[in-house]
């Protein structure tokens, strides 16, 4: 699986994120750190010269004085500019440090690299959700745009019986079954989040801005919408069901592919749950509430 991290594009995404919590932010660079560190220097000074970061609607210490004409004062402004940026480049490349700070153009890339990564996103091979290789880097860019007062809710989703739509019918019929799941939860999540398939039947649900009795209404929303969908089996017509993890975090720090891992591990709390006679399984939701786990089934 491809290391978003490494993508240039999430890189500056996630430097410049980092301003929506502060106005400035101190660097230091030097010469024998790290290639990680000389990458964000390169970086940085780029984001500079396209007046990114610290460009003239930022200037603080500018002073007008006393001029005759306006391209009098054209001309002090253009050379102010020009020298505060030479200065603030001079001290990034001998090792100073520098307060950093973004400006208009800066606001308005974050926004334009967010819309690009999300334009570049794939479809799984039936073209029905996202393909699950930009779940984790979504989920990242949710969780820098995600405050206390809207975090993010994450769900992780595992259909119920795909071997027994396979051994009892065929290979048709549990892909039949597998993208009617797919176009169930879909539909389903099509105004909240986006919906990524990670496996042959699981798939990861990230709803921005979402609370968690928002997130687990729709979630059992999706779920008993699922029991009403049927797959012909060998002429006779089985229901879906999905077992379903679902929490919410609110901290900038939290690390997506662990976010995950945790909505997973309470999904396999739910798939236990969702047991019943004869091999039969009901759809089964577990929302992680702090440290307890609570289990719903449909």
């Amino acid at each position: 699986m491809p290391d978003y991290t490494n993508d240039a594009r999430f890189q500056e995404l996630q430097f410049l994120a980092q301003f929506d919590e502060r106005r400035w932010i101190l660097k230091r660079y030097v010469d024998n750190s790290p290639s990680d560190n000389l990458h964000e220097r390169h970086m940085v000074l780029s984001l500079i010269f396209r007046e990114m970061l610290n460009g003239p609607d930022v200037m603080s210490d500018f002073r007008m004085g006393s001029y005759n004409s306006t391209g009098e004062i054209a001309a002090r402004f253009d050379q102010e500019s020009r020298h505060q940026k030479a200065r603030l480049v001079h001290d990034i490349l001998n090792g100073q440090n520098v307060e950093l700070e973004r400006g208009h153009l800066g606001r308005l890339r974050l926004a334009e690299l967010q819309d690009e990564l999300r334009s570049s996103r794939l479809r799984e091979p039936f073209g029905i959700l996202y393909d699950g290789r930009d779940a984790e880097r979504d989920l990242a860019v949710a969780i820098m745009n995600g405050r206390p007062e809207a975090p993010v809710s994450v769900a992780y989703l595992d259909m119920n019986g795909l071997k027994a739509f396979n051994e009892d019918g065929d290979h048709a019929t549990g892909d039949a079954a597998i993208k009617a799941f797919f176009h169930v939860l879909s539909k389903a999540i099509s105004d909240a989040g986006d919906v990524y398939r990670k496996g042959g039947d699981e798939v990861v649900v990230v709803m921005p801005a979402t609370s968690l009795d928002v997130a687990k209404k729709r979630m059992l929303g999706a779920l008993a919408s699922l029991g009403n969908e049927t797959i012909q089996v060998a002429g006779k017509a089985r229901s879906l069901s999905s077992s379903c993890g679902l929490l919410t975090i609110s901290s900038s720090k939290e690390k997506p592919e662990d976010v995950i891992h945790r909505a997973d591990l309470a999904q396999k709390k739910a798939k236990t749950a969702s047991k019943l006679e004869h091999g039969v399984r009901r759809s089964t939701l577990a929302v992680v509430e702090g440290d307890a786990v609570k289990v719903e089934s449909i």
